[in-house]
């Protein structure tokens, strides 16, 4: 049972015209939350992730990513509400968004922030965490494979279109963006059954 918390006007951060709320479902080794966390308005959920965000010229997210409005559930089936929570981000196995209505960014200030982007190309990677399989697309350079996308420095890596296999019951998550801790990864590498190549025995 969801239980739904009243707004909370006090908190400025709910408030700050120049953020905008993102529905995550937040996965670690010892628990899963569920509730809203904070993005600049230009900003993707990826980049505040890798990068943190500052409002009222201070800095948001660095370490910690604030959730508001939070659900959490443990592996014993207990569950417990909170109207925030703070996760230590070396914690987090990975993030799925959800899909919520956002207000629409006004089309001067969408235009400001326009992102730059190359085109890329999406290699078929498989995932192995602590306790989960992910499946799904990473998005390289042209020229790029698996090792160059995921040997970099940034802490989050995207995964679209992703199904996500907890090893423990082999239930089944599906999300259209993951973004994948990387110091929490065991292996990555194309499915098996995407490489074309006879079983090894």
């Amino acid at each position: 049972m969801v239980i739904q918390l009243p707004p909370h006007p006090n908190d400025s951060l709910e408030i700050n015209n120049r953020l905008k709320q993102v529905r995550v479902f937040v996965c670690t080794e010892t628990c899963n939350l569920s509730g809203y966390t904070y993005c600049l308005n230009h900003q993707r959920l990826l980049d505040t992730l890798n990068q943190g965000a500052v409002a009222n010229a201070m800095p948001l997210g660095r370490e910690f990513l604030p959730l508001i409005k939070v659900e959490m559930s443990f592996p014993a089936g207990e569950t417990k509400i909170t109207r925030e929570a703070n996760v230590r981000k070396s914690n987090i196995l990975f993030v799925g968004e959800k899909s919520d209505s956002q207000p629409e960014i006004p089309e001067s200030l969408d235009r400001q922030f326009a992102y730059r982007t190359k085109p890329k190309t999406a290699l078929s990677a498989e995932i192995q965490l602590p306790l989960y399989v992910l499946k799904g697309q990473i998005y390289g350079e042209a020229w790029q494979q698996i090792l160059d996308v995921v040997d970099r420095a940034d802490r989050f890596i995207a995964l679209t279109n992703a199904e996500v296999i907890r090893t423990t019951d082999n239930s089944e998550m599906k999300f259209d963006f993951l973004a994948v801790n990387r110091d929490k990864i065991v292996y990555i590498g194309q499915p098996a059954d995407s490489t074309g190549l006879p079983p090894i025995n």
